[in-house]
């Protein structure tokens, strides 16, 4: 008997994370988010904005 994945809406990116050593619930969540496949799975946050918060420049 074949073994089902999780409900995912973009299968072969799931498999694909899944391959790269990423958790099942991780890559279910970037499978399923809006436009994923558009931007890989990556922040909608370019400059990293939100990461650096508070942070002095340059750090």
């Amino acid at each position: 008997m074949p073994t089902r994945s999780a409900n995912v809406k973009n299968e072969k990116q799931y498999e694909a994370l899944k391959d790269k050593g990423m958790s099942k619930e991780r890559a279910a969540k970037i499978a399923n988010s809006p436009n994923a496949s558009h931007n890989g799975g990556k922040s909608q946050d370019p400059a990293g904005t939100r990461s650096r918060a508070g942070r002095p420049p340059g750090t």
